[in-house]
């Protein structure tokens, strides 16, 4: 779909990639008008795992894309030339890949198009390409009045984007499943040609990675499941709810730095979070009318345990991988490390900007009813964002009582997740 040049930039005098669709997308008007808007969304997006867009520019009737120009390789490319991964290294990709999708959905920009080619691995992070690009594709095809065109991989697209439905959030989640899949068995659920996958995605349920891989733990299989159901409301309610789950039986010291070394063939090892610091800040145009950041800091890298840190990484995975086989249970309500036991006092969380829906959701994980008024307040976007809660957050309140989330009005199109 999109042809990409690395270029110079001769001003600052910086490596670039220049990024265009083919010339079929490129010359219809109503694309360039779309062009144009979601790729000052994607300039907007301001995180360490995701490419970063320098600038938009047009040559002749070609709107194209100034991006950051990455020295390593995609996942599919390591998956071609290594097959599957082991657990912690597939898991150190779809964590960062997860946090990214979380930071941009809480933007209103979904992805539509997660496979192992637009997830690149680069030193000791990954970054996540092409952010909106099949969204540019996909709604100006509406706009012209024809059925949904399928974009991207069949391989990893979620039965609602195969029938030619709106993506949400949750088709994401579902397209991050199918890569966790393929890192662990070395090969995607479906195979065979476009419409043999496309009735698969359809009508047939995956065959449990673990009939493939024994190593798989027991409750990241049932996590990978869940992911993949075909009805939407089935499958995580978000990108960090899934992240939350895959945590949840995770210790919490980074295997971060053993695996690097492993990973990238010994070089300078650093921990993601000092990483996601010492990232280059870029200015970009914010999208009007988005919600706030949802996600989760980063596990520190570091570690009080004595012995190298091969033993500490190995005693760490040892004590995460060789628990139990039964599954875990992967319901939202056991997502949260601050809910309490029943008839406790529970923290409220802070869900300030998020969506009026979402926020409702993050609420109702933690064990309180909710009630949503919408008021006007200056500052933020009539999209039903919420701009405080009572009780406040960081206060504390009974477990099942009820918090009133206080958001704007949805006056302009909310985006559902």
């Amino acid at each position: 779909m999109a042809v990409v040049y690395k270029a110079e930039d001769a001003i600052l005098g910086r490596t670039v990639a220049l990024k265009t669709l083919r010339k079929r997308y490129a010359e219809e008007l109503a694309f360039q008008r779309r062009f144009k808007q979601e790729a000052r969304a994607m300039a907007s997006l301001d995180h360490p795992r995701i490419l970063r867009v320098y600038d938009i520019s047009q040559e002749g009737d070609a709107p194209f894309i100034v991006a950051e120009c990455i020295e390593g390789e995609d996942v599919g490319s390591r998956l071609a030339r290594e097959g599957r991964m082991e657990v912690s290294s597939a898991l150190w990709i779809v964590e960062q890949l997860l946090e990214a999708l979380s930071y941009a959905h809480a933007r209103g920009i979904i992805h539509r198009d997660i496979k192992p080619s637009n997830v690149m691995l680069t030193g000791d992070t990954i970054k996540v390409a092409d952010f909106g690009i099949a969204r540019i594709v996909e709604e100006t095809r509406d706009e012209d009045g024809e059925a949904g065109e399928v974009i991207g991989s069949a391989r990893y697209m979620s039965p609602e984007q195969l029938m030619g439905r709106r993506a949400t959030p949750r088709s994401d989640v579902y397209s991050v499943g199918i890569l966790l899949y393929h890192l662990l068995t070395g090969e995607p659920p479906f195979s065979g040609d476009t419409k043999s996958v496309a009735r698969q995605q359809l009508h047939r349920e995956p065959l449990p990675p673990r009939r493939t891989n024994r190593k798989i733990p027991a409750h990241l299989e049932a996590v990978i499941l869940r992911a993949l159901s075909k009805d939407p409301s089935e499958r995580f309610p978000s990108a960090e709810a899934m992240l939350e789950e895959i945590h949840r039986q995770k210790p919490s010291k980074s295997l971060a730095p053993t695996l690097m070394g492993r990973m990238f063939g010994g070089r300078r090892r650093r921990s993601l979070a000092t990483a996601a610091f010492a990232a280059i800040l870029i200015c970009g145009l914010t999208a009007a009318g988005v919600s706030g950041y949802v996600g989760g800091d980063l596990a520190s890298s570091g570690s009080s345990q004595g012995g190298s840190p091969e033993q500490i990484a190995d005693e760490q995975r040892n004590s995460f991988f060789g628990g139990s086989d039964e599954p875990a249970s992967t319901t939202p309500e056991t997502t949260s490390s601050e809910s309490a036991a029943e008839g406790q006092e529970v923290v409220v969380p802070s869900v300030e900007t998020y969506y009026d829906y979402y926020a409702a959701d993050v609420l109702a994980n933690r064990g309180f009813e909710t009630e949503i008024v919408h008021e006007y307040q200056e500052g933020y976007s009539n999209r039903g964002v919420t701009w405080r809660t009572e009780p406040a957050a960081g206060e504390t309140a009974p477990e099942g009582s009820e918090v009133t989330i206080y958001a704007t009005p949805e006056d302009q199109p909310q985006p559902q997740f």
